[in-house]
């Protein structure tokens, strides 16, 4: 069923599809590269092993500390209407993203919150979403994507 907005998630999956397929920083093409040069992530202070990182450029993007739980539990799996499984984690506090669309209130796995899909900022590889209810905010960060620093 065709829904406004569904052109950016369409096109969201598939950039993410593209960047997924053996593709590395490096690979991307010069017009498809972030426009924030990987060397001020890369040299910074030294990383703490709780770190979690993005798993393609290694970007900051949260850290063990920001766990919080959503509906009883950190960890969640779900399918999407595309028949996709996603394992994601709740955290408190992500950084280094950017965010595709506008907020989308249908087939949210959290009743009651709206979702936004989320990329690293350095090489656009989708992260998860960002969900929001009112005040409340939290990042829903796909487990897969992420590795742990240093």
């Amino acid at each position: 069923m065709w829904r406004a907005g569904s052109e950016a998630v369409t096109q969201a999956r598939e950039t993410a599809a593209y960047l997924r397929k053996g593709r590395t920083p490096g690979s991307i093409p010069a017009a498809d590269r972030p426009t924030i040069p990987a060397h001020t992530v890369r040299d910074e202070a030294p990383r703490d092993p709780r770190e979690l990182l993005c798993r393609t450029c290694r970007s900051r993007i949260t850290h063990e500390d920001h766990r919080v739980e959503v509906n009883g539990a950190h960890e969640h799996t779900f399918v999407n209407p595309g028949g996709f499984v996603h394992r994601i984690g709740c955290f408190a506090v992500a950084t280094h993203l950017g965010q595709i669309g506008r907020p989308e209130t249908a087939f949210s796995w959290f009743p009651g919150f709206s979702w936004q899909i989320v990329v690293c900022k350095t090489c656009r590889t989708h992260l998860g979403w960002i969900y929001r209810c009112a005040g409340d905010r939290f990042t829903g960060l796909l487990l897969d994507e992420l590795v742990s620093g240093p």
